[in-house]
């Protein structure tokens, strides 16, 4: 103890090895006390399960290789709201959970105004992570099994109307205000919207658009073939199709390009969700002044994909176009859309009520 050399702490707890360390300090009184700090921790952790907090920073760490930087930030701030929440009814440690507290989360832990879509998607992370929990002992109860999910009615999307796309598209053209970006190249940005509402692109693949990778097919249309950002990242790259008419690829050919390869694209490597909200920014802008309600990127894709239908592609058709995952999920959205499986339903109720005959029933 004679020289000024830190205090280092190693040993065994009840629950596991504590590594050799530095305490940080000299005074044996200040190692001692945390050394029975550690000590209690230890023991609450024995009778009360380590704590909500820890468990949710671990749960976090081990999955963000495969969740990406984006989704964990996602799952980290909701379940810091189930953590508040249990904090507030005096649980902070995992073995705290119960069933009915878990529940009151879903009614009373969440915004009233949440979308009901969102809050499915919250409640799925929530048992996800007590799914996880359980597998590693931190809880000795399947809590997420025995905690009900939330069942969402999905709103069917709504298209833009003609009248409301050609507003959109003539004030896209008067943007003005800016030296960089979309606001210095307003015909640019025109171009980026037409080529969603052609192709049913979403935003963050339509900001990367490459000419280059464009080849024509034998119809004459141009085919560009891109994997698209949104995925989960275990799953394997799953490369879609967008079809491009031949007066959409001169005019993209043509106008002022933003970057020497891109001509959507600015910024560097990290720019694309900021070009993404940019353009979302710029089409509240648009909608406010021309009139058109909930005007975002987005609903393009929509309104691609209700074209489509209307004009008598089939429901797995579309699906592959938009690229998603199944034809469910293009179903839950776009139902309503569907003409053919209106007019068959007719079609086979009348003949329902036909006699052999081919009269009308009357009984």
């Amino acid at each position: 103890m004679d020289c000024q050399c830190p205090i280092w702490m190693y040993g065994n707890t009840d629950d596991g090895h504590v590594p050799r360390q530095s305490v940080g300090t000299t005074e044996l009184a200040i190692a001692e006390a945390q050394r029975q700090s550690l000590l209690k921790k230890t023991e609450s952790q024995i009778v009360h399960g380590p704590r909500l907090d820890d468990c949710i920073e671990r749960f976090v760490a081990s999955r963000e290789h495969e969740l990406g930087g984006k989704t964990a930030a996602s799952y980290r701030f909701q379940l810091d709201r189930l953590r508040t929440f249990c904090a507030a009814h005096g649980a902070h440690h995992m073995r705290d959970l119960t069933v009915d507290l878990l529940e009151n989360f879903k009614l009373d832990g969440l915004p009233k105004d949440m979308a009901d879509t969102t809050k499915q998607i919250v409640v799925a992370k929530v048992r996800c992570f007590l799914r996880t929990a359980f597998r590693r002992g931190w809880i000795e109860k399947a809590l997420g099994e025995q905690v009900t999910g939330h069942a969402a009615v999905y709103e069917q999307k709504e298209p833009y109307a003609e009248r409301e796309l050609e507003l959109i598209l003539n004030e896209a053209g008067k943007l003005n205000g800016g030296r960089k970006g979309y606001s210095s190249a307003p015909g640019t940005f025109r171009l980026l919207l037409e080529l969603m509402l052609e192709t049913g692109m979403r935003v963050s693949d339509a900001i990367q658009f490459d000419p280059a990778r464009l080849y024509q097919g034998e119809s004459g249309m141009w085919v560009y073939v891109f994997s698209q950002r949104k995925r989960k990242r275990t799953k394997a790259p799953v490369q879609t199709e967008a079809y491009v008419s031949h007066p959409l690829k001169v005019a993209i050919d043509q106008c002022a390009w933003l970057s020497p390869d891109k001509p959507f694209w600015y910024g560097g490597s990290g720019a694309g969700y900021g070009l993404a909200y940019q353009v979302y920014d710029r089409m509240q802008t648009i909608g406010s002044r021309c009139g058109v309600e909930d005007c975002r990127p987005h609903r393009l894709r929509d309104t691609f994909a209700v074209r489509k239908l209307l004009s008598g592609f089939q429901l797995d058709d579309v699906s592959r176009l938009l690229g998603h995952s199944s034809v469910k999920v293009t179903e839950s959205y776009y139902a309503k859309w569907v003409p053919s499986r209106k007019l068959r339903l007719e079609r086979l109720v009348a003949e329902s009520l036909m006699n052999a005959k081919g009269n009308a029933r009357r009984d």
